[in-house]
């Protein structure tokens, strides 16, 4: 699953995954796809996900705040995950806030060609 290409065709916002080199101008969002691999014993074919989305901003920011999460809202059924955890805090050296979503494990099933 592309995790980039999922979140901007669904929310129209960018997103890069793990970390900028450079800060770029707020606001931004990153996001961590920390997969586990697992399957029969010949084969593996299931993703297990664990998504984190950052959102960074200058200000409390609910307008892109509130479309991350009626988007998020949206896929819950779609990927089968059952909740996501957010949280806020203020980034006192680099001041400006983060907006984590931590999303709950979901499954991608992997298909080889021809199956």
């Amino acid at each position: 699953m592309d995790i980039k290409k999922w979140f901007e065709d669904g929310t129209g916002l960018t997103i890069k995954e793990l970390r900028y080199r450079t800060m770029p101008k707020l606001p931004y969002n990153i996001f961590i796809d920390d997969k586990n691999f697992r399957g029969s014993d010949l084969e593996t074919n299931i993703i297990e996900h664990n998504v984190t989305i950052e959102h960074y901003s200058e200000d409390i920011d609910e307008a892109n705040e509130k479309i991350i999460e009626n988007f998020l809202d949206s896929e819950k059924s779609k990927l089968h995950y059952e909740y996501y955890d957010k949280s806020r805090e203020w980034l006192e050296t680099e001041s400006m806030w983060i907006t984590i979503y931590e999303l709950g494990t979901f499954l991608e099933k992997v298909r080889k060609e021809g199956n």
